[in-house]
């Protein structure tokens, strides 16, 4: 089989993928359910919940402000640039007012991950108790949106060989939604609450059916999926292992890989510039 030398466990993808996040998981480790620190302003916060168990937004004065995109390098700017609104990463950035500001979009709630959340070892399953057997390749994606807890499964896709959906359906995460992050995921509040629509456990015990400790699951950094839909398994190819960058601290974007390799624009959010993550 071809690709046989690219399978790997769950734990080598984890392994892999903590060359790049080592940084990012040890802040995450140091998370509490209360205490955290904003994973896109980086200010230290605590949160506040009220009477119903939702999180309180942020005063209008002290909003979570951050660059939404990702820093790339742009040829015609000759400079490293957000791909949000094209500002410097070096020089400062201007508001219309004249002021300098390091942002260029505002959120009435900051974004943090909890991992006692997705580590709970009752709530996640493997194939490896899975019983039958299914030797098929499957393409899996999960869209996130953003909770109280992290970045949780909204939406789940798999696809086999041939490109046909073999399974989908639309998660709806137990925690209030913070932010649905519509500009990359494509989900709205009308997605969640007017279309059908199932818990993450309803997901797993699908997937359990379609998924057997044989199959082979690809993705694009697909532990993070994986993580998101609290699932184990142990025959994965992942693309940033399959299409390492150049340069051996960095990882290729799964956009930069769908241009470069199909001719495919994706995830285009606000713009429609050539990712490539630094």
């Amino acid at each position: 089989m071809k690709l046989q030398p690219y399978i790997r466990s769950n734990e080598q993808v984890d392994e892999h993928s903590n060359r790049f996040d080592s940084r990012k998981n040890a802040e995450r480790a140091e998370n509490t359910a209360e205490e955290r620190k904003c994973e896109r302003c980086c200010t230290k916060y605590r949160v506040q919940m009220d009477s119903n168990g939702v999180p309180k937004p942020l005063d209008a004065k002290n909003l979570c402000k951050f660059h939404s995109g990702k820093p790339f390098y742009s040829h015609g700017h000759g400079d490293t640039i957000y791909s949000c609104c094209e500002a410097s990463v070096y020089e400062p950035f201007y508001s219309l007012d004249g002021e300098e500001e390091d942002y260029c979009t505002t959120h009435n709630y900051h974004v943090s991950e909890f991992s006692g959340f997705f580590n709970k070892e009752s709530e996640i399953v493997s194939t490896a108790s899975s019983s039958g057997s299914n030797k098929a390749v499957y393409a899996l994606d999960c869209e996130m949106c953003v909770t109280v807890n992290g970045y949780e499964c909204c939406r789940v896709t798999v696809v086999d060989e041939r490109n046909i959906v073999v399974y989908e359906s639309s998660v709806k995460p137990e925690d209030f939604i913070i932010d649905y992050v519509t500009q990359f995921s494509g989900i709205t509040k009308e997605t969640l609450e007017d279309g059908p629509c199932k818990s993450l456990k309803e997901v797993q015990d699908d997937l359990l059916e379609l998924f057997k400790k044989d199959t082979i699951l690809m993705g694009h950094s697909i532990n993070n999926d994986l993580k998101s839909l609290k699932l184990r398994h142990d025959m994965l190819v992942d693309t940033v292992i399959v299409f390492p960058h150049r340069n051996f601290s960095k990882r290729n974007s799964l956009r930069w890989l769908a241009e470069k390799n199909l001719g495919r624009i994706i995830q285009k959010g606000t713009n429609d510039y050539k990712l490539r993550q630094l």
